[in-house]
């Protein structure tokens, strides 16, 4: 039976640069780099960096990983970002803020300060055709 997330492995074209941009502007704490992959920790998560040459993530899906924000943080980590040069890949159209934005190598990620409580609230509210479970 499976009981949680083990890690994350996120494929990048550069290790050097991904390592830099996953440390300094996200944050993330280094555990390990090689010349072709990085480990890091963002609260307790260990997440993966693979170096892969040649990937197109532009034309995957809406696949993308999350990452929790504060309220009071979201605006500070948005403009880090923007800074950082960040491509946009989404707007939110979802309640709660969120910023969509793509890594150096093409993932999808996204801030988002909200919880599930908040969105199932605003989802029953507003949302049609919907089953829901709890």
């Amino acid at each position: 039976m499976l009981n949680g997330i083990n890690h994350i492995t996120i494929s990048v074209s550069d290790i050097n640069t991904s390592f830099i941009f996953y440390k300094d502007v996200l944050g993330f704490k280094p555990v390990m780099k090689s010349d072709f992959s990085a480990y890091l920790l963002l609260s307790g998560i260990w997440i993966a960096l693979q170096e892969e040459k040649n990937i197109d993530h532009q034309n995957f899906s809406y696949s993308h990983i999350a990452f929790n924000v504060d309220k009071v943080n979201f605006e500070d980590i948005k403009n880090k970002l923007f800074n950082a040069k960040v491509i946009e890949w989404k707007n939110n159209d979802t309640e709660g803020e969120s910023f969509y934005f793509l890594d150096p190598s093409g993932n999808k990620f996204e801030i988002h300060y909200s919880n599930l409580e908040t969105r199932i609230e605003d989802g029953k509210k507003n949302w049609k055709n919907v089953k829901w479970f709890i």
